[in-house]
């Protein structure tokens, strides 16, 4: 296993961490309330984007895109 492997595993492995820490922060929506709870559409800079519905659907209340969330909690990890 070279080094790039290497890496490639622990950012998987951290977007994974990164995933499950979400979904036990978002609120838990009634069934059907899922459409409510979130976003339609990215609050990411600029980036505006349509959140897919079964994003929505699996993490209630979420407010990004994947691309924008795994930038903010990238921004996020270096801040502290």
């Amino acid at each position: 296993m070279d080094v790039f492997d290497r890496a490639s595993e622990l950012e998987q492995w951290q977007r994974d961490m990164a995933l499950a820490e979400q979904s036990a922060r978002a609120p838990r929506a009634a069934s059907g309330d899922w459409q409510s709870a979130s976003a339609i559409w990215c609050e990411g800079d600029a980036c505006g984007e349509r959140i897919p519905d079964e994003r929505r659907r699996v993490y209630p209340g979420v407010r990004f895109c994947v691309e924008c969330q795994m930038k903010k909690e990238q921004q996020d990890r270096l801040r502290r």
